[in-house]
């Protein structure tokens, strides 16, 4: 690995500390204090190896820069601040590059000296509300970043944690200077022996796991000629941070009361359209069509949906000619808002149809506004219309399925039914259909090769009419009754060959 990043609550801090090297490795420095996590720290002048900036250590001053600048201070550890220095210092503290500061947020331009720019490793220190941030990439690797790609992508890694506007981050000695070891082999080390480290002790438990990348919600394009104003927070009354122009195409990475957050911080969704990606084809070749409702729809709600549940349902609606685009005009149209009913996928014999992103929230479940099946799950409806085919249908919904676990990283024990969440008899005619559930649930996780001889012979007495509801055959459970019935349909069918 040629990045790391330690994220630390605040609580688990008992001490921190400034430590100088004095001609150490950094190895040396760590076996020396026992710390959990050491990172290279301050600046220092080349040739006479001197500090520069504001320096203090365990209340002895080791440089002063003549100025006063946002910088790094505490007295203990866990009161770990950016404060004004000297003037507000605490017993330790150091400057650096101001890459957010109360005065500096996300969208502002950085002031640096020219040996500190270029693409380099970087070593900074992120403080994003209760936890304390570590960060280091390795010199002349991919992870090697300017100041500006720094400072971006902590401010990706802090919104998880707190609003952008909030977030606190100093840059510290970089290139060849950036040295890291935050334990379990998480370790930075090019031989250079710097001046000093910035040491963190813990307790046992004191560390969480480091953020991974998010997951776009989905790509989109600034309309307005003008462009669109980022914001700290979701909303109008957060400050500016910055602005995207016109064209610009952004990730959404969380969406909430109609606003989206990027990697630099919130904007209006009303400024932003979507951008088409590549049309989506199920691994049994049904390509996915789109007809989304209307973003201004009262069974739109545009809520943020984590997609950690499948829920499956069926429509109900048996009428000729009830299929998936016919339910997608019914979704959009006045009487679909009118029912305040939404889903996100409807699937007959030959199609799949799209009315809502994944990552939106739906009305589908009958658990209420903010219950969980409306909120974390995406809802399939399955077509029952007269003149379909209902075991295509499913075979298609499970096709569907399958791409959304894997899209989505849901396992097959969160595919559940309608039922699950409220109650409702749904989907009724798989509920009513003994061993029908547990065979649909094996479409989905692909277990297709494996078809028994029994199920091969019910397949073909289905396609000639000598039986219906073949998964009910297929479960072999039948009583004397329903087997003379069958050898009854079975000699007829012979007689008539005759």
């Amino acid at each position: 690995m040629s990045k790391y990043i330690a994220v630390i609550p605040r609580a688990a801090i008992t001490r921190a500390a400034l430590v100088e090297a004095g001609g150490r490795s950094m190895e040396q420095v760590k076996a020396a204090c026992g710390c959990q996590y050491i990172l290279n720290s301050w600046f220092y002048d080349t040739i006479t190896g001197r500090p520069v900036g504001n320096l203090k250590i365990d209340g002895t001053v080791k440089a002063a820069a003549g100025w006063n600048g946002w910088g790094l201070t505490w007295d203990k550890g866990a009161d770990i601040r950016l404060d004004i220095l000297p003037d507000n210092g605490g017993a330790s503290y150091l400057s650096g590059v101001e890459l957010l500061t109360p005065t500096r947020g996300p969208g502002k331009a950085l002031s640096y000296s020219p040996e500190y720019g270029s693409t380099r490793g970087r070593s900074a220190v992120l403080l994003a509300g209760a936890r304390v941030i570590l960060y280091c990439s390795g010199d002349g690797t991919a992870d090697a970043k300017t100041p500006e790609g720094l400072r971006d992508e902590l401010v990706t890694i802090g919104c998880r944690y707190d609003q952008a506007a909030n977030l606190r981050a100093l840059g510290l000695d970089a290139g060849s200077s950036s040295n890291c070891d935050f334990g379990d082999g998480q370790r930075i080390s090019n031989g250079k022996r710097v001046k000093g480290y910035l040491c963190i002790w813990t307790t046992e438990d004191g560390t969480e796991e480091p953020p991974e990348k998010e997951e776009s919600m989905g790509k989109y394009k600034v309309t307005p000629s003008i462009g669109v104003n980022i914001r700290s927070g979701p909303g109008t009354g957060y400050g500016k941070v910055g602005a995207y122009p016109c064209g610009a195409v952004v990730d959404v990475l969380e969406e909430r009361d109609g606003w989206g957050r990027t990697d630099k911080g919130w904007v209006s969704l009303a400024y932003l359209e979507a951008v088409e990606g590549p049309q989506r084809v199920t691994d049994n070749g049904i390509a996915i069509q789109t007809y989304l409702i209307d973003q201004e729809a009262d069974n739109r709600p545009g809520g943020s949906n984590p997609c950690k549940y499948i829920t499956i349902h069926e429509t109900g609606n048996a009428a000729k000619g009830a299929d998936a685009v016919a339910h997608a005009a019914y979704l959009d149209s006045d009487a679909g808002k009118r029912d305040m009913v939404s889903w996100h996928y409807t699937v007959d014999d030959h199609a799949i149809v799209q009315h809502l992103p994944d990552y939106e929230t739906a009305y589908h479940a009958g658990d209420g506004k903010d219950g969980p099946g409306n909120t974390t799950s995406i809802g399939i409806e399955i077509c029952v219309n007269a003149g379909g085919d209902f075991e295509a249908a499913k075979a298609n919904a499970a096709a569907l399925v399958r791409l959304l676990m894997e899209e989505h990283g849901i396992s097959a024990d969160r595919v559940v039914q309608h039922n699950h969440w409220n109650g409702k008899d749904c989907p009724k005619t798989i509920r009513a259909t003994a061993g029908a559930w547990e065979a649909f649930l094996a479409l989905c996780r692909g277990e297709t090769a494996n078809v028994s001889k029994l199920d091969t012979d019910v397949d073909t007495l289905a396609n000639v009419g000598i039986i219906d509801q073949p998964d009910y055959w297929k479960a072999g459970n039948y009583s004397k009754d329903t087997v003379e019935a069958l050898i009854g349909k079975t000699a007829d069918y012979v007689r008539e060959d005759d």
